[in-house]
């Protein structure tokens, strides 16, 4: 009788210690996603801000860019790469927030009751708020870049339309590859 008492205790504290190894970390996972979720907005400030300042501010890019519609559409060019950054950087921001959801309930899970729920204030201010409002934030920054790939292509025909059409085929070409690539490398080989 008293070894079974024994044995049960052991496996109530080997499960205990799994399970606390476990939580241990989800809760380790959890915080470096959020240091990578904290490093999205200034990661699109700073490339939004540098490509900026070398499209705008810059005043000659010289070398062999002596024509200055060649220069005109370097600008272009780079505004248009601030645009596609900017709207991949939301769709990075996003899936870095759905990961963190799973871990968040897995958390809630292994924390039971004592769980902390965090009351708001606001209706709409919950889960996925602050994703939100950096996404239009960095959305702000990615049409902003756009339009000043507009004023700043060379041809006054186009006025950017090409830049515009080329952000969103470029955009759509990525998403679709990165949708298909990971599967098509899982794929078995035989």
């Amino acid at each position: 009788m008293n070894s079974e008492i024994k044995t049960t205790d052991e496996e109530y504290r080997n499960e205990f210690e799994r399970k606390k190894a476990v939580f241990n970390q989800i809760c380790e996972q959890f915080r470096h996603l959020n240091a990578q979720m904290n490093r999205v907005p200034p990661f699109a400030v700073t490339v939004t801000g540098g490509v900026w300042y070398a499209a705008i501010v810059v005043d000659d890019y010289g070398g062999a860019m002596n024509d200055p519609s060649l220069e005109a559409l370097a600008r272009s060019a780079l505004m248009i790469f601030a645009a596609f950054a900017n709207f991949s950087l939301i769709l990075i921001a996003i899936r870095i927030r759905d990961v963190m959801k799973g871990y968040l309930d897995r958390m809630a899970e292994y924390g039971g009751e004592e769980w902390a729920v965090v009351p708001t204030s606001l209706h709409w201010f919950r889960d996925y708020s602050m994703i939100s409002l950096y996404a239009i934030m960095i959305l702000a920054g990615g049409f902003l870049s756009l339009a000043a790939a507009c004023l700043l292509w060379p041809n006054e025909s186009y006025h950017g339309g090409f830049g515009i059409a080329f952000v969103a085929i470029l955009f759509f070409t990525v998403f679709w590859l990165a949708r298909r690539l990971p599967k098509w490398f899982m794929q078995k080989k035989t």
